[in-house]
C-alpha cells in the first residue's frame, strides 16, 4: 500500500507542540519580558522596581489579550451551537431537541491536541472542521463510523447528532480531534436543495470567519463512476465541480480537497486479495497523495494521478504471487490473481472521471486537490467483472457468483483521517480574492513591522547619535572658545565663539522646557553640561564685555564732562544732555545702584556699545540672526548681577568712579527741557491704546451714511486726557522737578522733594505742545469725514432724512466731537498709572498742582482755537435745542434739499425728473432751487470761520449736497446712455466704423451714411448733441468742454468728448455750412519735375492734364457730377513709359490723395508729391519719378490731413458703466 505522509506519533505531538499558537505567544511573551528587563536602562527604567513593574504591565496585556480572546472564542461557540441547531431543525421542538443533544455531546469534550484549554462550545469553534459531500448512499456516513476516531459522546449508541426524519440536513459528528459534517447527499445531486446548501455555507462563513473548514472529502461510490458511461460521469463530475466551487466562492477559501472512492471492495477480488491483512494494515492509506507535487500547480494533477494509479497497479502486481501462494481455495486464487487486472481496468473510467474532474476551467477557481483515496467500509454488493464480463458476454457465458464474507471490515479508512486529513489541517487558505487581499495586508503589514523596527531603531541611534552630538558640540565650543583666548585672537573671532557657545547654552536651556522628538527614549544628558558651559560663558564676558565696555563708558564720561564744560550754549548742552544722562544712569546702575536696573534700558545702551565696536549695522537684514544672538547674550549679561551691592551675582560689579558721577552731577544739574518730557508721554505703551474712530461717534443705522479716512489716537480724545495725558503731565512734572537717584538729589532718607515753581512751569510748556496737536488731530479728523455716495436715488433720498434728521449723523457726530472739545482743565483722575513713591510726591508737596480737586473750568489752551467750531457742536446753554443754532440751520435748509430729491425720487418717471434737474442745474436755470439755497447757507456759514476751521467744516457739510447731485447725474446717465446707444452708436457702428475714410483698411463707407450722421444740419450725431447733451457740455473756443456746477459734472469718458470734437472737426472738412450733403471745392496747380513729360490727376468727370506748359490753378469740387467713380494718377516719363495710380469707389480721390506726401506751405495751400515707380522685366521696380501737385482749400478744414478722418471714433458709452439703473430697482419706503 503506499501512503505519502507517515510520521511518528510523538514527533508528531512535539512538532504540533512548538509549532502552535499558543507555544508562539509564550516563546513572544517571554521574548518581550526579557527585552524589557535587559535593556530597560536605554528606555528610562534604571532600577530593578521599575522594571518589574514594566513585566508585570506587560504580563497583564498578555493575559487580558488571552482572556478576551478565549471570550470572543466562546461567545463565537455559542452562536454557533444556536444557529447550527436551528438550521438543521425544523419546528421549534426539534432545535430544542438538538440542541440538547449538542450540549450533551459538547459537554464530553474536554479538549484536542490542536486546541488545548478549550472546551465545550469553545472547542466546537477552536477545532477544525472537516465536510464530506457526495451523492447519496456512497458511504459517507460509514466512512466516519469505521474512522477509529474518538468520539466522546455519552451516549455510545449514538455518536453523532443526526437531523430528525432521516439525514434531514446534516449529521455532526464530534470528535476529541476535529468536528467532521456530514452533509446530506442531496445537497450534491439536487439542485432544488441549492438555496438551503448556500444558506449552511453562509452560516460557517459567518461564525467561523478566519477559517470556516480545514478540508472537503469527496465520496463517490467506486460503483457509481464503473457502472456509468462517459455522460453520466460528466453529470457527476458537474455536480462536483459546482459543489466545490461554491464552498470556495461562499466561504472565501481555497482547501485541501481529497477524492475517496468508497466500496471499493465491489472490484472484483478485493475481498479475497485483501483479506490476510492484519488489523493495523486494514488502517493505514490506500491512494494517491498528490501535493507532493501539485501543490503550486505546475504539474498537471490528472496526469500525476495516472502516474499514480499505475504505482498502485504495479504494487498490486507484485504481491499477488504471494497472496495466491498463501491461499488455499482455488476459486479464490482466481480472483487474487485477477484483482490487479481488474483494479486497472477500473482505472480507465476511474482516470476519466478524475480528469474531467481536475481539468482547469478559467471561469473557475482551480480546487486543490490533495490526493485520491479507495475505501471500503462494509463489503456488501456483488463484485464488479471489468475484464470477463465482456468475454462471457460474447461466449453466451453464465457468470459464477461470488460470496462476500459475512463478517465486514473497513479497509483503509482509519489512518485517512490520521494520517492524511489531520494531518494536512492548517494547509487552508484565501481563494484567488482572499489571497490578494492577504497578500497586499502581508506586505503591507510587513513592510510596516519593518518599517517601525526601522523607525525604532533609527530613533534609538538618533538619539544616542544625537546626545553624542551635543556632548561634542559642547565640549568642542568650550575647547575652541579657552582656546581661541589664550592665543590672543581677534576680538570678532572672540565674540564669535561666545556667541556660538551661547547659542549652544540656549539650545539646552530649552531642551529643559521641552526635549526635541528624538530624544523621547530618554536619552539625554545635555542638562548635566549646563552650568559648565554658563561658567564658561561669564568668564568669556569679563574679558569681552566687562572689561572694554566699563572703560568706554568712563571715557565716555569723560568725553562729555569736557564738551559740557567748553560750551556755554543752552541748545548745544541740550544735544548732549540725553546721552550724558543715559551713560551716568548706567554707570551708575551697573556699579553703584544695581536695585535700580532696568533691564531693557542697561540691554539697549550695550547692545548699542557693542555692534559699535563689531561695527555692524543693526538694521542690516542680513545680520538679523547675528544680531539677535547678540541681544540674546546681552540679556543674559545683565541677568547675572546681583540686585545688591552686598548681595553679589554671577557677574561682578562695575568699578565705581565717584569723580566722575560727581562731575556729571554737577554738570546735568539743570532745568528740563519739555519737548523732550512730552514726546516720551507720547510714546509710552500706555499712549498706545486703540484711536477713536467716526463709528464709535455715530450708532449702527447712521454708520454707513458717513465714512472716515482718518482717526484720533488715544491720547488726544476727552477719555485720553482724563485718564492718562492729564495725570502722566503731573506725574512727570513732578518727578523731573523733585529729587532724582541719578542725579543724587534725594534726600538722606532716600527721599526726593518737589520745587513746586519748576512743576507748575514744566508742566504749563508740556500741555501747550499738547494741545496744540490735540486741536490739529480733530481738525484733520474732520477733514476726512465725508458723505458715502449713494447708490441710487431711493437711498440718497433715504440718507437724507437721515442727514437732516435732529437726531441723524449730523447731530450724533457733533455731539460726539463737542464732548471732546470741552476737556476739563484738572479732571479727577486715578493714580493708577503714577508709581507709588511719584503719587506721594505728587500728594505731599504739589499744592499748587491740585491733582486731586475736581475743577470744572476748560482748558484755556483749546477756547480760542476751538471757538469757531463750537457754534456747530455746542448746545446754547438756554432753551431745550437738542443741537447749536448753526446746525439747526444747516440741517433745515439740508431738508428742504432732501424734499426736492424725495419728489424726484418718488415720481412714477424719475428718470425725466432727474434729467431735467441735471440739465437745469448745470445749465443755471434752477438759481431758487432748494440745492441752490443750501450751498448758499453753506457758503454763507462758513465764511466768516476762521481758515483752520472753515477748511475743516467746509467738505464736510457740502458732501451730503454733493452726493445728492451726483445720484441725480447717475440716473441722468443711465437715461443718456441708453439713448446714446440706440440712436447714435447703432447707426455709427453698422454705417461708419471699421470703414474707410475712418479706417485705412476697412471697406468704403456710403457717402449718404457719412451724411446723415455727421452733416452740421440734421446729422444723427448734432442732433443728438443739440437736443440732449448740450446741457452737459458746451463749446469754448471750438471745442466741447464738460459743464460742472460747483466742480460736479455729469462726468463723460474721457474719449466721449475726444470723440465728439473730432466729428466737429470732421464735419467742419467734409460740410459747407449750411450743407447737408458731404462735399468740398479746392485748387489744384502742377509743379514740373524733370524728367517727366505729361502729368494727370482726375477723378469722376474732373481732371487735370499737364504736359509742361505754363502752369495755373485750376478749382475742382468734390463730389463730381459724373457717376463715374474712379480718380487716375499718372505721369509719362522722358522714355515714354506711363506710371501711373488707380483708385475706384466714392473716396476714390480721398483714397490717391491718402497715398501723397503732404506738406504744409502756408494758409490753406499743401504741397502733395506721389511717388510712381515703373517695373523691371524681373519684376523689381526702377527707381521712382515724383510728382506734385499743390492744393489750396476754400476754407480752413483738415481734408488734406489724413489723420482729422482715421483718428475720428467714437464710444459705445458716455460713461463708465456699472451704474444702478433707478428704474431697475425696488422702490424703498421713503
Amino acid at each position: 500500500m503506499q501512503s505519502r505522509v507517515n510520521t511518528s506519533g510523538m514527533v508528531h505531538f512535539l512538532f504540533g507542540l512548538m509549532s502552535s499558537r499558543a507555544t508562539g505567544q509564550v516563546i513572544g511573551l517571554l521574548a518581550v519580558l526579557t527585552i524589557v528587563w535587559f535593556a530597560g536602562q536605554l528606555i528610562g527604567l534604571d532600577s530593578s522596581q521599575k522594571k518589574f513593574i514594566a513585566m508585570g504591565v506587560v504580563f497583564s496585556g498578555f493575559l487580558l489579550f488571552i482572556f478576551i480572546r478565549w471570550l470572543w472564542t466562546k461567545r463565537s461557540g455559542d452562536k454557533l451551537v444556536s444557529e447550527l441547531a436551528s438550521h438543521n431543525g425544523g419546528s421549534a421542538s426539534e432545535v430544542a431537541e438538538i440542541q440538547e443533544k449538542m450540549q450533551e455531546a459538547l459537554s464530553s469534550l474536554k479538549a484536542s491536541h490542536l486546541g488545548a484549554g478549550y472546551r465545550g462550545n469553545t472547542a466546537l469553534y477552536a477545532l477544525p472542521w472537516y465536510m464530506i459531500i457526495g451523492p447519496s448512499a456512497t458511504g459517507k456516513s460509514t466512512i466516519f463510523a469505521n474512522s477509529g476516531l474518538h468520539f466522546p459522546y455519552a451516549n455510545a449508541n449514538d455518536m453523532h447528532i443526526q437531523g430528525f426524519g432521516g439525514t434531514r440536513n446534516c449529521d455532526w459528528w464530534f470528535s476529541d480531534q476535529a468536528v467532521l459534517i456530514d452533509t446530506a447527499g442531496r445537497y450534491t445531486t439536487e439542485a432544488s436543495e441549492n438555496e438551503e446548501w448556500l444558506s449552511f455555507l453562509s452560516l460557517l462563513k459567518k461564525y467561523r470567519p478566519k477559517l470556516p473548514i480545514n478540508g472537503v472529502m469527496v465520496a463517490i461510490s467506486i460503483s457509481d463512476i464503473l457502472t456509468s458511461d462517459s455522460e453520466a460521469i460528466c453529470q457527476h463530475v458537474k455536480l462536483i465541480r459546482e459543489r466545490i466551487e461554491e464552498l470556495i466562492a461562499k466561504l472565501g477559501v481555497i482547501f485541501p480537497v481529497y477524492i475517496t472512492f468508497t466500496k471499493t471492495d465491489l472490484i472484483s477480488g478485493f475481498e479475497p486479495f485483501f483479506n490476510d491483512l492484519s488489523d493495523e494494515e486494514r488502517q493505514q492509506v490506500w491512494g494517491a497523495y498528490l501535493l507532493d507535487e501539485s501543490e503550486d500547480q505546475s504539474i498537471d494533477s490528472a496526469q500525476l494521478f495516472e502516474q499514480r494509479m499505475q504505482e498502485l497497479y504495479q504494487r498490486l502486481s507484485d504481491q499477488r504471487l504471494s497472496k495466491i501462494a498463501r491461499e488455499r481455495n482455488l476459486h479464490r486464487k482466481q480472483l487474487i490473481f485477477d484483482f490487479p487486472n481488474q483494479f486497472k481496468a477500473a482505472s480507465h473510467k476511474l482516470t476519466e472521471f478524475i480528469n474531467l474532474l481536475f481539468k482547469q476551467n478559467p471561469y473557475q477557481e482551480v480546487p486543490w486537490f490533495a490526493g485520491v483515496y479507495f475505501t471500503s467500509g462494509t463489503q456488501e454488493g456483488t463484485p464488479i467483472e471489468r475484464i470477463m464480463a465482456g468475454v462471457r458476454e460474447e461466449f453466451n457465458s453464465v457468470s459464477i457468483e461470488q460470496k462476500q464474507e459475512t463478517i465486514t471490515k473497513s479497509y483503509f479508512i482509519k489512518s485517512l483521517f490520521n494520517d492524511v486529513l489531520f494531518k494536512l489541517q492548517d494547509l487552508t487558505r484565501g481563494n484567488r480574492k482572499q489571497r490578494l487581499v492577504q497578500r497586499w495586508f502581508k506586505g503591507i503589514s510587513i513592510s510596516a513591522g519593518l518599517a517601525s523596527i526601522a523607525g525604532i531603531f533609527a530613533l534609538l541611534m538618533t538619539s544616542y547619535t544625537s546626545n553624542q552630538i551635543l556632548f561634542s558640540q559642547g565640549d568642542n565650543l568650550v575647547n575652541k572658545l579657552v582656546e581661541n583666548q589664550v592665543a590672543g585672537v581677534s576680538y570678532e573671532q572672540k565674540v564669535s565663539d561666545l556667541v556660538q557657545l551661547h547659542e549652544h547654552f540656549e539650545k539646552l536651556t530649552a531642551y529643559e522646557e521641552s526635549l526635541p522628538w528624538y530624544f523621547i527614549f530618554g536619552i539625554y544628558e545635555g542638562d548635566e553640561t549646563l552650568n559648565v558651559i554658563e561658567s564658561m560663558l561669564i568668564t568669556s564676558l569679563r574679558s569681552v564685555f566687562t572689561k572694554p565696555f566699563e572703560a568706554q563708558v568712563s571715557e565716555k564720561l569723560q568725553t562729555l564732562s569736557v564738551k559740557w564744560q567748553a560750551t556755554n550754549e543752552i541748545e548745544s548742552k541740550n544735544k548732549l544732555r540725553q546721552e550724558y544722562y543715559m551713560l551716568l544712569k548706567l554707570h551708575l546702575m551697573l556699579a553703584k545702584n544695581p536695585e535700580q536696573i532696568e533691564g531693557e534700558f542697561v540691554n539697549s545702551i550695550l547692545l548699542n556699545f557693542w555692534t559699535q565696536k563689531l561695527q555692524v549695522d543693526v538694521k542690516d537684514p542680513e545680520l538679523s540672526q547675528y544680531i539677535t544672538s547678540l541681544k540674546s547674550i546681552v540679556s543674559f549679561y545683565t541677568s547675572r548681577f546681583g540686585e545688591q551691592l552686598n548681595i553679589p551675582g554671577k557677574i561682578d560689579f562695575w568699578q565705581q568712579n565717584p569723580e566722575l558721577i560727581e562731575i556729571a552731577r554737577n554738570d546735568l544739574a539743570t532745568q528740563p527741557e519739555p519737548e523732550p518730557l512730552y514726546q516720551q508721554i507720547m510714546t509710552s505703551k500706555a499712549a498706545k491704546k486703540k484711536s477713536l474712530k467716526l463709528k464709535s461717534l455715530l450708532t449702527a443705522k447712521n454708520r454707513k451714511i458717513m465714512k472716515a479716512s482718518e482717526t484720533v489716537p488715544y491720547v488726544y480724545t476727552k477719555q485720553g486726557w482724563r485718564e492718562f495725558v492729564f495725570p502722566e503731565i503731573q506725574r512727570i512734572s513732578a518727578l523731573a522737578s523733585s529729587g532724582d537717584w541719578v542725579m543724587g538729589s534725594e534726600n538722606d532718607k532716600g527721599e526726593s522733594k518737589v520745587d513746586q515753581n519748576k512743576a507748575i512751569a514744566l508742566a504749563r510748556s508740556i500741555r501747550s505742545l499738547y494741545f496744540k496737536e490735540y486741536a490739529e488731530h480733530w481738525f484733520n479728523f474732520i477733514l476726512s469725514i465725508e458723505v458715502a455716495d449713494f447708490n441710487h436715488l431711493n437711498e440718497a433720498s433715504l440718507s437724507l432724512a437721515k442727514l437732516s434728521s435732529v437726531q441723524g449723523p449730523f447731530a450724533q457726530l457733533m455731539k460726539g466731537i463737542n464732548v471732546n472739545l470741552q476737556l476739563a482743565d484738572k479732571p479727577q483722575y486715578s493714580n493708577a498709572n503714577v508709581s507709588d513713591s511719584v503719587s506721594k510726591l505728587v500728594a505731599d508737596n504739589t499744592q499748587g498742582l491740585a491733582l486731586s480737586t475736581l475743577n470744572i473750568k476748560k482748558v484755556p489752551e483749546l477756547e480760542s482755537r476751538f471757538a469757531d467750531l463750537r457754534r456747530f457742536t455746542q448746545v446754547p446753554v438756554q432753551g431745550d435745542s437738542e443741537i447749536s443754532d448753526f446746525l439747526k440751520q444747516y440741517l433745515s435748509s439740508l431738508s428742504a434739499f432732501h424734499s426736492d430729491l424725495k419728489s424726484i425720487a418718488g415720481n412714477s418717471d424719475a428718470n425725466s425728473k432727474a434729467m431735467d434737474f441735471a440739465q437745469s442745474l448745470l445749465v443755471g436755470d434752477d438759481s431758487n432751487s432748494a440745492l441752490q439755497a443750501s450751498w448758499i447757507v453753506v457758503e454763507s456759514q462758513i465764511r466768516a470761520l476762521e481758515p483752520e476751521t472753515k477748511k475743516a467744516l467746509e467738505g464736510l457739510l457740502k458732501s451730503p449736497l454733493k452726493a445728492g447731485v451726483k445720484s441725480i447725474m447717475t440716473v441722468a446717465k443711465e437715461q443718456l446712455n441708453e439713448d446714446w446707444s440706440n440712436q447714435v452708436y447703432a447707426f455709427y457702428n453698422t454705417g461708419i466704423r471699421g470703414k474707410y475714410p475712418f479706417s485705412m483698411s476697412g471697406p468704403d463707407a456710403a457717402v449718404s451714411d457719412v451724411s446723415e450722421f455727421l452733416n452740421n444740419q440734421s446729422g444723427l450725431l448734432w442732433v443728438f448733441v443739440d437736443e440732449q447733451l448740450k446741457p452737459f457740455m458746451k463749446l469754448k473756443k471750438s471745442k466741447w468742454i464738460e459743464r460742472q456746477w460747483n466742480g460736479i459734472g455729469i462726468g463723460f469718458k474721457p474719449d466721449v468728448l475726444k470723440g465728439i470734437n473730432r466729428a466737429y472737426r470732421v464735419s467742419k472738412s467734409l460740410f459747407s455750412r449750411g450743407s447737408d450733403t458731404a462735399g468740398f471745392e479746392f485748387q489744384m496747380m502742377p509743379v514740373p519735375q524733370r524728367g517727366i513729360r505729361e502729368t494727370y490727376l482726375g477723378f469722376s468727370d474732373q481732371g487735370y492734364r499737364y504736359r509742361n506748359e505754363p502752369e495755373e490753378w485750376r478749382k475742382f469740387s468734390w463730389p463730381g457730377q459724373s457717376n463715374t467713380e474712379k480718380a487716375n494718377l499718372y505721369a509719362v516719363n522722358s522714355s515714354g513709359e506711363r506710371l501711373s495710380q488707380e483708385k475706384n469707389g466714392p473716396w476714390a480721390l480721398l483714397k490717391i490723395l491718402n497715398t501723397a506726401k503732404f506738406n504744409w506751405v502756408k494758409g490753406t495751400q499743401y504741397s502733395a508729391t506721389w511717388d510712381l515707380a515703373a517695373q523691371n522685366k524681373d519684376g523689381s521696380s526702377k527707381k521712382p519719378v515724383g510728382v506734385k501737385f499743390k492744393l489750396k482749400s476754400s476754407r480752413n478744414n483738415g481734408i488734406f490731413n489724413r489723420y482729422t478722418l482715421t483718428s475720428f471714433s467714437l464710444p459705445e458709452h458716455l460713461f463708465d458703466t456699472g451704474q444702478v439703473s433707478v428704474s431697475t430697482l425696488t422702490k424703498e419706503k421713503l
